[in-house]
Protein backbone atom coordinates (compact mmCIF):
# COMPACT_ATOMS: atom_id res chain seq x y z
CA UNK A 1 0.00 0.00 0.00
CA UNK A 2 1.30 3.32 -1.21
CA UNK A 3 1.75 6.26 1.37
CA UNK A 4 -0.14 9.29 0.82
CA UNK A 5 1.72 12.24 0.76
CA UNK A 6 -0.42 14.24 3.12
CA UNK A 7 -1.28 12.57 6.23
CA UNK A 8 -5.10 13.38 7.36
CA UNK A 9 -6.00 13.80 11.05
CA UNK A 10 -8.11 11.15 12.21
CA UNK A 11 -9.44 11.50 15.70
CA UNK A 12 -10.84 8.51 17.50
CA UNK A 13 -14.43 8.29 17.72
CA UNK A 14 -17.13 7.19 20.37
CA UNK A 15 -19.08 4.18 18.87
CA UNK A 16 -21.91 5.18 21.79
CA UNK A 17 -22.34 8.33 19.83
CA UNK A 18 -22.74 7.28 16.13
CA UNK A 19 -25.57 4.97 14.35
CA UNK A 20 -24.86 2.37 12.23
CA UNK A 21 -25.64 2.25 9.01
CA UNK A 22 -25.02 -1.16 6.24
CA UNK A 23 -25.15 -0.64 2.33
CA UNK A 24 -25.38 -3.92 0.26
CA UNK A 25 -24.55 -4.37 -3.06
CA UNK A 26 -26.39 -6.15 -5.25
CA UNK A 27 -25.11 -5.38 -8.55
CA UNK A 28 -23.68 -8.64 -10.05
CA UNK A 29 -24.75 -10.72 -12.92
CA UNK A 30 -22.67 -13.29 -13.13
CA UNK A 31 -22.76 -16.70 -15.44
CA UNK A 32 -20.95 -18.75 -13.86
CA UNK A 33 -24.35 -20.75 -12.10
CA UNK A 34 -25.84 -20.86 -15.92
CA UNK A 35 -28.50 -21.87 -16.64
CA UNK A 36 -30.22 -20.87 -12.91
CA UNK A 37 -28.26 -17.86 -13.23
CA UNK A 38 -28.55 -15.14 -15.95
CA UNK A 39 -28.53 -11.63 -16.68
CA UNK A 40 -31.87 -10.87 -15.52
CA UNK A 41 -31.81 -12.91 -12.71
CA UNK A 42 -28.17 -12.79 -11.21
CA UNK A 43 -27.31 -15.12 -8.06
CA UNK A 44 -28.00 -12.93 -5.47
CA UNK A 45 -32.38 -12.96 -6.48
CA UNK A 46 -31.90 -17.01 -6.48
CA UNK A 47 -32.78 -19.21 -3.55
CA UNK A 48 -29.45 -21.15 -4.06
CA UNK A 49 -29.10 -22.36 0.04
CA UNK A 50 -32.34 -22.06 1.34
CA UNK A 51 -35.82 -20.84 0.79
CA UNK A 52 -34.99 -17.72 0.52
CA UNK A 53 -32.82 -15.95 -2.17
CA UNK A 54 -29.38 -14.92 -0.96
CA UNK A 55 -30.11 -11.05 -0.76
CA UNK A 56 -32.88 -11.93 1.27
CA UNK A 57 -30.70 -13.73 3.69
CA UNK A 58 -28.13 -10.91 3.48
CA UNK A 59 -30.60 -8.64 4.43
CA UNK A 60 -32.12 -10.63 6.81
CA UNK A 61 -28.37 -11.01 8.95
CA UNK A 62 -28.42 -7.15 9.37
CA UNK A 63 -30.82 -7.11 11.89
CA UNK A 64 -30.92 -6.15 15.19
CA UNK A 65 -27.30 -4.59 13.99
CA UNK A 66 -28.94 -1.82 12.01
CA UNK A 67 -32.41 -0.63 11.82
CA UNK A 68 -34.27 -1.46 8.94
CA UNK A 69 -34.28 2.49 7.72
CA UNK A 70 -30.42 2.67 8.00
CA UNK A 71 -29.75 -0.19 5.14
CA UNK A 72 -29.29 0.78 1.58
CA UNK A 73 -29.03 -1.21 -1.07
CA UNK A 74 -27.66 -0.65 -4.61
CA UNK A 75 -28.50 -2.78 -7.63
CA UNK A 76 -28.56 -2.17 -11.57
CA UNK A 77 -31.34 -0.31 -13.00
CA UNK A 78 -32.69 -4.13 -15.12
CA UNK A 79 -32.74 -5.61 -11.39
CA UNK A 80 -34.35 -3.15 -9.69
CA UNK A 81 -37.81 -4.01 -8.85
CA UNK A 82 -37.10 -7.72 -8.45
CA UNK A 83 -34.88 -6.19 -6.10
CA UNK A 84 -37.49 -4.09 -4.48
CA UNK A 85 -39.73 -7.05 -4.17
CA UNK A 86 -37.48 -9.10 -2.62
CA UNK A 87 -36.45 -6.99 0.06
CA UNK A 88 -40.18 -5.78 0.79
CA UNK A 89 -40.88 -9.42 1.51
CA UNK A 90 -37.92 -9.20 4.12
CA UNK A 91 -39.04 -6.04 5.92
CA UNK A 92 -41.02 -3.16 3.85
CA UNK A 93 -38.87 -0.30 4.57
CA UNK A 94 -36.04 -1.88 3.17
CA UNK A 95 -37.57 -1.43 -0.35
CA UNK A 96 -37.80 2.78 -0.42
CA UNK A 97 -34.08 2.75 0.23
CA UNK A 98 -33.03 0.92 -3.26
CA UNK A 99 -31.01 2.88 -5.36
CA UNK A 100 -30.57 1.75 -9.28
CA UNK A 101 -27.36 2.12 -11.19
CA UNK A 102 -28.04 2.40 -15.34
CA UNK A 103 -25.33 0.78 -15.76
CA UNK A 104 -22.30 -1.22 -13.87
CA UNK A 105 -19.05 0.41 -12.64
CA UNK A 106 -17.76 -1.96 -10.36
CA UNK A 107 -17.89 -1.82 -6.96
CA UNK A 108 -16.27 1.55 -5.70
CA UNK A 109 -18.58 4.05 -7.37
CA UNK A 110 -22.00 1.94 -5.72
CA UNK A 111 -20.47 2.00 -2.61
CA UNK A 112 -19.57 5.89 -2.84
CA UNK A 113 -23.42 7.24 -3.61
CA UNK A 114 -24.56 5.15 -1.43
CA UNK A 115 -22.26 6.52 1.43
CA UNK A 116 -22.72 9.72 0.22
CA UNK A 117 -26.40 9.13 0.40
CA UNK A 118 -25.97 8.23 4.46
CA UNK A 119 -23.71 10.91 4.76
CA UNK A 120 -26.01 13.83 3.72
CA UNK A 121 -28.11 12.90 7.06
CA UNK A 122 -25.68 11.59 9.06
CA UNK A 123 -21.94 12.56 8.35
CA UNK A 124 -20.54 10.48 11.77
CA UNK A 125 -22.19 7.53 10.28
CA UNK A 126 -20.52 3.90 10.80
CA UNK A 127 -21.15 1.83 7.45
CA UNK A 128 -20.71 -1.88 6.83
CA UNK A 129 -20.90 -3.12 3.10
CA UNK A 130 -21.67 -6.54 2.53
CA UNK A 131 -22.03 -8.01 -0.95
CA UNK A 132 -25.68 -9.77 -1.59
CA UNK A 133 -24.46 -12.64 -3.06
CA UNK A 134 -22.52 -14.85 -0.50
CA UNK A 135 -23.59 -17.37 2.01
CA UNK A 136 -22.43 -16.77 5.71
CA UNK A 137 -23.25 -19.75 7.81
CA UNK A 138 -22.35 -18.50 11.47
CA UNK A 139 -25.19 -15.46 11.49
CA UNK A 140 -23.48 -14.98 15.31
CA UNK A 141 -20.37 -14.71 14.14
CA UNK A 142 -20.65 -12.51 11.16
CA UNK A 143 -22.52 -10.05 13.69
CA UNK A 144 -19.81 -10.52 16.36
CA UNK A 145 -17.15 -9.49 13.76
CA UNK A 146 -19.18 -6.44 12.56
CA UNK A 147 -19.05 -5.36 16.01
CA UNK A 148 -15.30 -5.75 15.97
CA UNK A 149 -14.62 -4.15 13.08
CA UNK A 150 -16.44 -0.88 14.30
CA UNK A 151 -14.08 -0.35 17.35
CA UNK A 152 -11.07 0.18 14.37
CA UNK A 153 -13.18 2.14 12.16
CA UNK A 154 -13.91 3.99 14.88
CA UNK A 155 -10.20 4.98 15.15
CA UNK A 156 -9.90 5.96 11.64
CA UNK A 157 -9.30 2.56 9.69
CA UNK A 158 -11.01 0.67 6.43
CA UNK A 159 -11.35 -2.58 8.03
CA UNK A 160 -12.40 -5.83 6.19
CA UNK A 161 -13.32 -8.95 7.51
CA UNK A 162 -10.98 -11.56 6.60
CA UNK A 163 -12.13 -15.16 6.33
CA UNK A 164 -10.15 -17.80 8.03
CA UNK A 165 -9.05 -20.20 4.91
CA UNK A 166 -10.46 -23.32 5.01
CA UNK A 167 -8.40 -25.06 1.42
CA UNK A 168 -5.84 -23.37 -0.69
CA UNK A 169 -8.46 -21.81 -2.85
CA UNK A 170 -6.98 -20.09 -5.59
CA UNK A 171 -10.43 -18.24 -6.86
CA UNK A 172 -10.10 -15.61 -3.93
CA UNK A 173 -7.81 -12.80 -3.37
CA UNK A 174 -6.20 -13.32 0.01
CA UNK A 175 -4.83 -10.58 3.04
CA UNK A 176 -1.40 -10.94 4.70
CA UNK A 177 -2.19 -9.57 8.62
CA UNK A 178 0.75 -7.52 10.46
CA UNK A 179 0.06 -8.45 13.76
CA UNK A 180 -2.41 -6.63 16.26
CA UNK A 181 -3.58 -3.21 15.64
CA UNK A 182 -2.97 -0.70 18.90
CA UNK A 183 -5.57 1.81 19.41
CA UNK A 184 -4.80 5.21 19.52
CA UNK A 185 -5.68 6.24 22.71
CA UNK A 186 -3.50 4.37 24.92
CA UNK A 187 -1.92 1.67 23.08
CA UNK A 188 -4.04 -1.24 23.62
CA UNK A 189 -4.45 -3.58 21.31
CA UNK A 190 -8.14 -3.88 20.09
CA UNK A 191 -9.18 -7.63 20.46
CA UNK A 192 -9.66 -9.21 17.28
CA UNK A 193 -8.34 -7.08 15.16
CA UNK A 194 -5.17 -7.12 12.64
CA UNK A 195 -3.00 -4.55 10.90
CA UNK A 196 -2.95 -5.43 6.90
CA UNK A 197 0.38 -5.93 5.49
CA UNK A 198 -0.69 -6.54 1.82
CA UNK A 199 -3.41 -7.73 -0.25
CA UNK A 200 -2.46 -10.21 -2.96
CA UNK A 201 -4.14 -11.16 -6.24
CA UNK A 202 -5.86 -14.47 -6.80
CA UNK A 203 -2.62 -16.89 -6.47
CA UNK A 204 -1.53 -19.92 -7.75
CA UNK A 205 -1.90 -23.46 -6.23
CA UNK A 206 1.57 -23.44 -4.83
CA UNK A 207 1.18 -20.18 -3.54
CA UNK A 208 -2.17 -20.70 -2.14
CA UNK A 209 -0.82 -23.67 -0.08
CA UNK A 210 2.26 -21.44 1.01
CA UNK A 211 -0.51 -18.93 2.37
CA UNK A 212 -2.85 -21.46 3.99
CA UNK A 213 0.30 -22.87 5.87
CA UNK A 214 1.48 -19.69 7.13
CA UNK A 215 -1.07 -19.14 9.00
CA UNK A 216 -1.27 -15.31 8.57
CA UNK A 217 -3.11 -14.97 5.34
CA UNK A 218 -7.11 -14.47 4.64
CA UNK A 219 -9.61 -14.48 1.84
CA UNK A 220 -10.88 -11.49 1.04
CA UNK A 221 -14.80 -11.58 1.36
CA UNK A 222 -15.29 -8.44 0.38
CA UNK A 223 -17.06 -7.32 3.25
CA UNK A 224 -15.90 -3.79 5.02
CA UNK A 225 -16.39 -1.71 7.49
CA UNK A 226 -15.28 2.63 8.24
CA UNK A 227 -16.82 5.78 9.05
CA UNK A 228 -18.81 7.78 6.49
CA UNK A 229 -16.12 11.01 6.80
CA UNK A 230 -12.87 9.05 6.52
CA UNK A 231 -14.23 7.09 3.78
CA UNK A 232 -15.16 10.06 1.69
CA UNK A 233 -12.23 12.40 2.38
CA UNK A 234 -10.12 9.70 1.24
CA UNK A 235 -12.33 9.66 -1.96
CA UNK A 236 -12.12 12.84 -2.24
CA UNK A 237 -8.54 12.97 -2.28
CA UNK A 238 -7.78 10.06 -4.46
CA UNK A 239 -10.86 9.61 -6.77
CA UNK A 240 -12.14 13.19 -7.19
CA UNK A 241 -14.36 12.42 -10.23
CA UNK A 242 -16.34 9.37 -8.02
CA UNK A 243 -16.37 11.77 -5.31
CA UNK A 244 -18.20 14.22 -7.33
CA UNK A 245 -20.28 12.21 -8.86
CA UNK A 246 -21.58 10.82 -5.80
CA UNK A 247 -22.02 14.23 -3.62
CA UNK A 248 -24.44 15.00 -6.92
CA UNK A 249 -26.39 11.87 -6.95
CA UNK A 250 -26.90 11.97 -2.93
CA UNK A 251 -27.93 15.61 -3.05
CA UNK A 252 -30.93 14.77 -6.14
CA UNK A 253 -32.29 12.20 -4.08
CA UNK A 254 -33.12 10.34 -6.78
CA UNK A 255 -33.21 6.70 -6.62
CA UNK A 256 -32.12 6.45 -10.31
CA UNK A 257 -28.67 7.41 -11.29
CA UNK A 258 -29.01 9.34 -14.89
CA UNK A 259 -26.74 7.89 -17.36
CA UNK A 260 -24.77 10.60 -18.60
CA UNK A 261 -23.05 10.79 -14.96
CA UNK A 262 -22.13 7.01 -14.62
CA UNK A 263 -21.19 7.08 -18.19
CA UNK A 264 -18.08 9.69 -17.19
CA UNK A 265 -17.12 7.25 -14.04
CA UNK A 266 -13.87 5.01 -14.33
CA UNK A 267 -14.89 1.14 -13.70
CA UNK A 268 -13.06 0.63 -10.24
CA UNK A 269 -13.28 -2.05 -7.15
CA UNK A 270 -12.94 -0.18 -4.01
CA UNK A 271 -9.86 -2.56 -3.59
CA UNK A 272 -7.84 -0.55 -6.32
CA UNK A 273 -9.56 2.90 -5.93
CA UNK A 274 -8.80 3.13 -2.10
CA UNK A 275 -7.53 0.53 -0.23
CA UNK A 276 -4.24 -0.14 -1.62
CA UNK A 277 -3.93 3.50 -1.43
CA UNK A 278 -5.07 3.43 2.17
CA UNK A 279 -2.35 3.82 5.55
CA UNK A 280 -5.04 2.98 7.59
CA UNK A 281 -6.79 -0.74 7.17
CA UNK A 282 -7.39 -3.64 9.55
CA UNK A 283 -8.71 -6.77 9.18
CA UNK A 284 -10.88 -8.95 11.31
CA UNK A 285 -10.54 -12.69 10.85
CA UNK A 286 -13.63 -14.56 11.61
CA UNK A 287 -14.89 -18.08 11.31
CA UNK A 288 -18.51 -17.71 9.85
CA UNK A 289 -18.90 -20.53 7.03
CA UNK A 290 -18.77 -18.33 4.59
CA UNK A 291 -18.86 -19.20 0.44
CA UNK A 292 -19.65 -16.72 -1.93
CA UNK A 293 -21.20 -19.66 -4.05
CA UNK A 294 -19.02 -18.38 -7.36
CA UNK A 295 -19.60 -21.64 -8.78
CA UNK A 296 -21.51 -24.87 -8.69
CA UNK A 297 -18.28 -26.92 -7.64
CA UNK A 298 -18.84 -24.18 -4.37
CA UNK A 299 -22.37 -25.20 -4.16
CA UNK A 300 -21.68 -28.70 -4.32
CA UNK A 301 -19.18 -28.33 -1.35
CA UNK A 302 -21.85 -26.14 0.39
CA UNK A 303 -24.90 -28.56 0.56
CA UNK A 304 -25.58 -31.68 1.99
CA UNK A 305 -25.15 -34.59 -0.19
CA UNK A 306 -26.98 -37.68 0.44
CA UNK A 307 -24.78 -41.43 1.05
CA UNK A 308 -23.62 -41.62 -2.27
CA UNK A 309 -22.44 -37.99 -2.55
CA UNK A 310 -24.93 -36.62 -4.80
CA UNK A 311 -26.12 -33.12 -4.15
CA UNK A 312 -29.85 -32.88 -5.05
CA UNK A 313 -32.09 -30.29 -5.78
CA UNK A 314 -35.72 -30.67 -6.93
CA UNK A 315 -36.85 -33.81 -8.82
CA UNK A 316 -33.89 -35.89 -8.99
CA UNK A 317 -33.11 -39.65 -8.79
CA UNK A 318 -29.66 -41.02 -8.92
CA UNK A 319 -29.36 -44.88 -9.48
CA UNK A 320 -25.67 -45.94 -9.05
CA UNK A 321 -24.51 -42.76 -9.11
CA UNK A 322 -22.02 -40.79 -6.72
CA UNK A 323 -20.51 -37.68 -6.24
CA UNK A 324 -23.18 -35.85 -8.53
CA UNK A 325 -24.63 -32.46 -8.81
CA UNK A 326 -28.27 -32.75 -10.16
CA UNK A 327 -30.31 -29.78 -9.64
CA UNK A 328 -33.85 -29.47 -11.52
CA UNK A 329 -35.79 -26.38 -11.87
CA UNK A 330 -38.26 -28.42 -14.30
CA UNK A 331 -38.88 -31.88 -14.44
CA UNK A 332 -37.01 -35.08 -14.05
CA UNK A 333 -33.08 -35.60 -13.65
CA UNK A 334 -32.71 -39.72 -13.65
CA UNK A 335 -28.89 -40.62 -13.38
CA UNK A 336 -27.93 -44.15 -14.07
CA UNK A 337 -24.18 -45.19 -13.53
CA UNK A 338 -23.49 -41.32 -13.35
CA UNK A 339 -19.64 -40.14 -11.58
CA UNK A 340 -18.45 -36.69 -10.59
CA UNK A 341 -21.20 -34.92 -12.82
CA UNK A 342 -23.00 -31.84 -12.83
CA UNK A 343 -25.96 -31.59 -14.26
CA UNK A 344 -28.76 -28.93 -14.18
CA UNK A 345 -31.84 -28.06 -16.03
CA UNK A 346 -34.34 -25.00 -16.40
CA UNK A 347 -37.69 -25.03 -18.33
CA UNK A 348 -35.77 -24.29 -21.01
CA UNK A 349 -32.14 -24.89 -21.10
CA UNK A 350 -29.56 -27.94 -19.40
CA UNK A 351 -26.46 -27.91 -18.32
CA UNK A 352 -23.99 -30.95 -18.36
CA UNK A 353 -20.43 -31.45 -17.41
CA UNK A 354 -17.94 -32.89 -15.09
CA UNK A 355 -17.90 -30.96 -11.79
CA UNK A 356 -14.13 -30.58 -12.23
CA UNK A 357 -15.14 -28.48 -14.96
CA UNK A 358 -17.56 -25.98 -13.67
CA UNK A 359 -14.58 -23.51 -13.28
CA UNK A 360 -14.32 -23.15 -17.01
CA UNK A 361 -18.46 -22.77 -17.44
CA UNK A 362 -17.73 -19.24 -18.65
CA UNK A 363 -16.28 -21.20 -22.18
CA UNK A 364 -19.92 -22.40 -22.26
CA UNK A 365 -21.52 -19.71 -21.61
CA UNK A 366 -19.88 -17.43 -24.31
CA UNK A 367 -20.91 -20.28 -27.02
CA UNK A 368 -24.42 -20.41 -25.86
CA UNK A 369 -24.53 -16.30 -25.90
CA UNK A 370 -23.54 -16.50 -29.47
CA UNK A 371 -25.72 -19.71 -30.34
CA UNK A 372 -29.07 -18.98 -28.18
CA UNK A 373 -28.71 -15.20 -26.51
CA UNK A 374 -31.40 -15.34 -25.03
CA UNK A 375 -30.89 -18.17 -23.30
CA UNK A 376 -28.34 -15.95 -21.51
CA UNK A 377 -30.56 -13.08 -20.57
CA UNK A 378 -33.45 -14.21 -19.26
CA UNK A 379 -35.83 -17.33 -18.48
CA UNK A 380 -39.08 -18.11 -19.48
CA UNK A 381 -40.85 -16.77 -16.07
CA UNK A 382 -39.60 -12.97 -16.38
CA UNK A 383 -40.79 -10.71 -13.22
CA UNK A 384 -41.86 -7.23 -13.47
CA UNK A 385 -42.87 -5.09 -10.72
CA UNK A 386 -46.10 -5.57 -11.49
CA UNK A 387 -45.87 -9.32 -11.07
CA UNK A 388 -44.46 -11.86 -13.53
CA UNK A 389 -45.42 -13.49 -17.10
CA UNK A 390 -43.95 -17.02 -17.90
CA UNK A 391 -43.70 -18.21 -21.92
CA UNK A 392 -45.62 -21.47 -22.49
CA UNK A 393 -45.07 -22.00 -26.04
CA UNK A 394 -44.06 -19.63 -29.25
CA UNK A 395 -43.60 -20.35 -32.56
CA UNK A 396 -43.67 -18.35 -35.99
CA UNK A 397 -46.05 -15.63 -35.60
CA UNK A 398 -47.69 -16.59 -32.11
CA UNK A 399 -46.68 -16.93 -28.38
CA UNK A 400 -48.88 -17.66 -24.93
CA UNK A 401 -48.32 -16.48 -22.00
CA UNK A 402 -49.24 -17.11 -18.15
CA UNK A 403 -49.72 -13.49 -16.95
CA UNK A 404 -49.97 -12.84 -12.71
CA UNK A 405 -50.71 -9.29 -11.95
CA UNK A 406 -50.68 -8.45 -8.19
CA UNK A 407 -53.03 -7.54 -5.85
CA UNK A 408 -53.99 -3.74 -6.48
CA UNK A 409 -51.18 -3.57 -9.14
CA UNK A 410 -51.51 -2.27 -12.79
CA UNK A 411 -49.60 -2.47 -16.02
CA UNK A 412 -48.77 0.51 -18.04
CA UNK A 413 -51.01 1.76 -20.58
CA UNK A 414 -49.63 0.44 -24.01
CA UNK A 415 -50.10 0.60 -27.56
CA UNK A 416 -48.54 -2.44 -30.12
CA UNK A 417 -48.00 -1.75 -33.73
CA UNK A 418 -47.00 -5.60 -34.45
CA UNK A 419 -49.11 -8.11 -32.89
CA UNK A 420 -52.76 -8.34 -31.37
CA UNK A 421 -53.69 -9.85 -27.78
CA UNK A 422 -56.31 -12.20 -27.10
CA UNK A 423 -56.71 -12.34 -22.70
CA UNK A 424 -58.57 -14.98 -20.78
CA UNK A 425 -59.31 -14.65 -17.05
CA UNK A 426 -58.21 -17.95 -15.15
CA UNK A 427 -58.12 -16.57 -11.90
CA UNK A 428 -59.44 -13.60 -9.93
CA UNK A 429 -60.92 -10.49 -11.33
CA UNK A 430 -59.27 -8.36 -14.25
CA UNK A 431 -60.24 -4.48 -14.92
CA UNK A 432 -58.90 -3.53 -18.69
CA UNK A 433 -59.01 -1.14 -21.04
CA UNK A 434 -59.66 -1.91 -24.57
CA UNK A 435 -59.34 1.05 -26.72
CA UNK A 436 -62.23 3.26 -25.44
CA UNK A 437 -63.73 0.55 -23.23
CA UNK A 438 -63.43 -0.38 -19.64
CA UNK A 439 -64.40 -3.69 -18.68
CA UNK A 440 -64.59 -5.95 -15.58
CA UNK A 441 -63.77 -9.77 -16.67
CA UNK A 442 -63.81 -12.52 -14.22
CA UNK A 443 -62.78 -16.34 -14.86
CA UNK A 444 -63.44 -17.97 -17.88
CA UNK A 445 -64.39 -14.82 -19.95
CA UNK A 446 -62.20 -12.99 -22.38
CA UNK A 447 -61.35 -9.93 -24.54
CA UNK A 448 -59.75 -9.54 -27.82
CA UNK A 449 -57.19 -6.01 -27.99
CA UNK A 450 -56.25 -5.19 -31.78
CA UNK A 451 -53.07 -4.31 -32.25
CA UNK A 452 -53.07 -0.16 -32.35
CA UNK A 453 -55.43 -0.23 -29.60
CA UNK A 454 -54.64 1.56 -26.25
CA UNK A 455 -54.87 -0.83 -23.62
CA UNK A 456 -54.46 -1.34 -19.98
CA UNK A 457 -54.76 -4.69 -17.37
CA UNK A 458 -54.91 -3.79 -13.45
CA UNK A 459 -56.20 -6.28 -10.65
CA UNK A 460 -58.19 -4.56 -8.07
CA UNK A 461 -58.82 -7.72 -6.39
CA UNK A 462 -57.37 -9.15 -3.36
CA UNK A 463 -56.11 -12.20 -4.76
CA UNK A 464 -53.46 -12.48 -7.52
CA UNK A 465 -54.71 -12.13 -11.15
CA UNK A 466 -53.90 -14.91 -13.89
CA UNK A 467 -54.62 -14.58 -17.23
CA UNK A 468 -53.59 -16.26 -20.12
CA UNK A 469 -52.18 -14.20 -23.38
CA UNK A 470 -52.23 -15.38 -26.55
CA UNK A 471 -50.19 -13.21 -29.19
CA UNK A 472 -49.99 -13.24 -32.77
CA UNK A 473 -48.55 -10.32 -35.29
CA UNK A 474 -44.89 -10.51 -37.37
CA UNK A 475 -42.79 -9.40 -34.44
CA UNK A 476 -43.55 -10.50 -31.11
CA UNK A 477 -40.80 -8.87 -28.79
CA UNK A 478 -41.13 -7.25 -25.63
CA UNK A 479 -39.93 -3.59 -26.94
CA UNK A 480 -42.71 -3.75 -29.35
CA UNK A 481 -44.67 -0.95 -26.81
CA UNK A 482 -45.62 2.36 -26.71
CA UNK A 483 -46.28 3.32 -23.16
CA UNK A 484 -48.21 6.55 -22.57
CA UNK A 485 -48.77 6.02 -18.73
CA UNK A 486 -46.88 3.77 -15.97
CA UNK A 487 -47.04 4.40 -12.78
CA UNK A 488 -43.59 2.92 -12.08
CA UNK A 489 -41.43 5.67 -14.26
CA UNK A 490 -40.25 3.10 -16.71
CA UNK A 491 -39.39 3.97 -19.91
CA UNK A 492 -41.51 3.46 -23.30
CA UNK A 493 -39.14 0.26 -24.30
CA UNK A 494 -38.88 -1.55 -20.50
CA UNK A 495 -41.36 -4.24 -20.83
Amino acid sequence: MSSPSVRPIVAPMRLAAVKRYAVILAGGSGTRLWPLSRSSMPKQLLALNGGETLLQQTARRLFPRADHDHVVTVTHADHRFEVMGQLHAVEPALADQVLAEPLGRNTLPAIAWAVARIAGSDPHAVVGVFSSDHAVGDVAAFQAAWDTAEKAAAEGYLALFGMRPTSPATGYGYIQAAGPLVAQDGGAALAGVEKVARFVEKPDAEAARAYLAAGDYYWNGGMFVFRADVFLSMLERHQPAIYAAAQTLAQSGAPLAPPEIYQALPDLSIDYGLLELAEKVAVVPVDMGWSDLGSWEAIYQQRTKDGDGNMLQGQALAVDSHNNLLWSEHGLIATLGLEGMAVVQTRDATMVCPRERVADLKQLVASVRENYRHLTEIHLTVTRPWGSYTILEEGERYKIKRIVVNPGAKLSMQIHYHRSEHWVVIAGTARIVNGEQEVFLEENQSTYIPKTHRHRLENPGRIPLQIIEIQSGPYLEEDDIVRFDDVYGRAPEDA
